[in-house]
């Protein structure tokens, strides 16, 4: 009789303790993101994280499109690493960098400066990939929140658009120098008056690529189907950061080419780069 006893107990033990572990299973909350998260806008890509060794932070980083070929804007957030809490005070810096083996190299890159986020509360670049591949991105990060710095790096995959919207040349005239052009603006083409903005860079060394603030761009579209151009167009100059900012006209729609001509100290240098915008 008490065998009997024993096992029954050992029975119905062994019941309720499934029953426990049933319940707690259907019951755990599921994690969900953190309420700063609904900050970074619905249509940003995320396209890499990496925690940031000793800074005791997570970088996630975001983008407005799947990466490609040319000038890219990139949008990071922090967050610490343990409790996941949103970081806003720091300072930041990425760099692209590729490894094909026999060499290592960078890009164009453009880090905003200041240690506290705008509104969206994103640490914001730019990045110009020279090439279609997987690419690093390096990431400094100096934690005001704990005075703690460090750095991580993760990998992202740069596709080669149909369609060209980054240049690069050797101009002899000008120290035999890599130039890179890239197109920023239009990004949505339309009839009339379009803002054209070009950011132009030009390779130092295989790391370092600065901006060019010192050249002279002038634009000439033409319809090649239709063999005419536009009139009302307005040269881009450069703003700042080796941005050069105008204004191009697209009467209808098709294909456009719009022809550059790059001077330097009032010299031509180049008028052989192109781009190609289709309305």
């Amino acid at each position: 009789m008490k065998i009997f006893n024993a096992i029954l107990l050992m029975g119905i033990t062994a019941a309720l303790t499934f029953s426990s572990c049933k319940k707690d299973d259907i019951t755990t909350p599921i994690s969900t993101p953190t309420t700063a998260d609904s900050i970074i806008p619905s249509n940003y890509i995320k396209v890499g994280e990496t925690y940031i060794i000793g800074a005791a932070a997570k970088a996630v980083i975001y983008a407005e499109a799947n990466l490609s070929v040319g000038y890219q804007k990139l949008y990071t957030a922090m967050y610490d690493s343990a409790t996941n809490k949103r970081i806003t005070h720091g300072h930041f810096d990425l760099t692209p960098v590729m490894d094909m083996g026999s060499m290592v190299h960078s890009a164009p890159v453009e880090n905003i400066e200041g240690d506290t986020m705008p509104s969206k509360q994103l640490w914001q670049a730019a990045a110009v990939f020279t090439m279609g591949g997987t690419w690093k991105l390096q990431i400094n990060f100096h934690n005001h929140t704990n005075n703690l710095e460090g750095e991580g790096e993760t990998q992202v995959s740069v596709a080669t658009p149909t369609t060209s919207v980054m240049k690069s040349f050797i101009i002899t005239a000008d120290d035999s120098a890599k130039v890179f052009v890239s197109l920023i603006k239009p990004n949505a083409p339309k009839i009339g008056l379009n803002d054209f903005e070009i950011a132009i860079h030009k390779k130092a060394d295989m790391m370092n690529f600065p901006a060019v603030e010192n050249y002279t761009v002038e634009i000439n579209p033409i319809m090649p189907s239709m063999g005419h151009g536009s009139p009302n167009n307005v040269n881009p100059v450069h703003t700042a950061n080796g941005h050069y900012l105008g204004k191009v006209n697209f009467t209808m729609t098709g294909l456009w080419r719009v022809n550059l001509i790059i001077k330097k100290n009032g010299v031509m240098i180049d008028d052989t780069q192109s781009f190609d915008i289709t309305l």
